[in-house]
């Protein structure tokens, strides 16, 4: 059994870290670049030897539902393996140490658009636990090739999508099962409408997309808006993925139509969109209606509450802070900064918009770069945090909350130490 992470998305392994865990690399056909990853060992116990690394070049393809697979049986028409090489010689890191290393691209002359291999880096050898599960210390950074030959558009189509109404067992009296904590949550994630759309990259430049489903009654009278959500919104060519969206309030009775709608941000996008029917019964509406558990939490729970941070000049760091869905639909988070104009570009987000799942949570990291030059004082930011969460939009509930993080950063010279609460 191998303990594995892949780095598509931010993640640290003990004892290993590979840097950058995405790699963004651009060449023109028939052309040659080159590219470097960094290995460290972080683990500095007295008692720990130094470890060989061992750096293998894999295929891996991603399924619609998000799974990375891996290994020689999962090539694809659009694998970079065969294209990057890099020196063979053995790189041994004692504790703390971190090694470059260099890797070189070449693009044959007839590629075009994106290519994709993952480098899989293993720390020391495998070894057996006391419970003689065998351990590796392994992880990977994803490769990601961009064979600039044009401007390319995104061809995106939305090639299925459905709608799940709950159901609801009507031979007990849910009423008095209400009154149980833990049989109300379950009732809350069985009255949910949910809705899947199936999104295809038909081009050959991957894309970030962004979805959200639109409900209709009476003609095209908008009465909900539903996001979207996915675990990888990155959709590579030719592959699809799979987006949810749940609503968690009872509907009325009549026929509805449902619009699957997807965007980028790439200047070229194309909106892509998938138009359905349903209908929702007389008696589904009064039994979905007589038997739902409203949730009246707040959707969004930020953790810290504020940002302070004591920071010498030139100094480069990175703090986080973490976005809980609590509700039980889904949402979209937009995030910006607001502070001096002057001061602004120190504090980035690494990360502006995303989606939740209901009960998911999320970390964006902002990173915050201080001028050599700066004078010694306080600076502060305010991170505007507005949350969208699906709902009926002809409620007089408002669907928006909105946010606020301060961020103070004071500035001095040689502080020793950072705290981020």
């Amino acid at each position: 059994m191998a303990l594995f992470f892949f780095v598509l998305q931010n993640v640290a392994f003990s004892g290993m870290a590979v840097s950058p865990l995405q790699q963004w690399v651009e060449v023109k056909p028939g052309k040659i670049t080159t590219f470097s990853l960094t290995v460290s060992n972080t683990n500095r116990s007295p008692e720990t030897v130094a470890c060989s690394v061992n750096v293998n070049l894999l295929d891996f393809k991603v399924s619609p539902q998000g799974k990375l697979l891996f290994g020689p049986e999962h090539k694809h028409p659009r694998s970079a393996v065969d294209w990057i090489s890099f020196g063979d010689e053995e790189i041994v890191l004692k504790p703390g140490e971190s090694r470059e290393i260099k890797l070189k691209v070449s693009a044959p002359m007839d590629a075009d658009g994106d290519y994709w291999a993952a480098a899989m880096v293993e720390l020391g050898k495998s070894k057996d636990s006391e419970k003689g599960v065998q351990i590796k210390l392994r992880t990977a950074s994803g490769i990601f090739i961009h064979v600039a030959r044009r401007n390319y558009i995104e061809r995106g189509s939305v090639i299925e999508a459905n709608v799940n109404i709950p159901e609801f067992d009507t031979t007990d009296n849910l009423t008095e099962k209400n009154a149980s904590e833990t049989a109300s949550e379950e009732i809350k994630k069985n009255q949910v409408l949910e809705v899947n759309a199936e999104l295809k990259n038909d081009g050959l430049v991957s894309f970030l997309a962004r979805g959200k489903a639109y409900l209709y009654s009476g003609g095209w009278r908008r009465v909900a808006t539903i996001p979207l959500h996915a675990g990888r919104r990155r959709v590579l060519p030719g592959d699809s993925r799979w987006f949810t969206g749940v609503i968690a309030q009872p509907l009325p009775a009549g026929q509805y139509k449902l619009r699957a709608f997807f965007a980028s941000d790439s200047k070229y996008r194309r909106k892509m969109t998938r138009d359905m029917e349903f209908s929702i019964s007389e008696d589904m509406a009064d039994v979905w209606a007589e038997n739902f558990v409203y949730d009246d939490t707040q959707t969004l729970e930020i953790e810290p509450k504020q940002i302070k941070l004591q920071l010498n000049p030139g100094r480069l760091t990175a703090t986080k802070f973490q976005v809980f869905n609590q509700s039980s639909g889904t949402i979209v988070t937009n995030c910006r900064v607001e502070g001096e104009k002057a001061h602004n570009d120190w504090l980035e987000l690494k990360t502006s918009d995303f989606t939740l799942a209901p009960n998911t949570q999320r970390f964006t990291t902002c990173l915050l770069k201080i001028p050599r030059d700066v004078q010694p004082g306080q600076y502060n930011w305010t991170i505007h945090v507005e949350t969208e969460r699906s709902g009926l939009t002809t409620q007089e509930q408002n669907n928006i909350e909105q946010h606020q993080i301060p961020v103070c950063v004071t500035i001095g010279e040689n502080i020793p130490t950072l705290a981020s609460k």
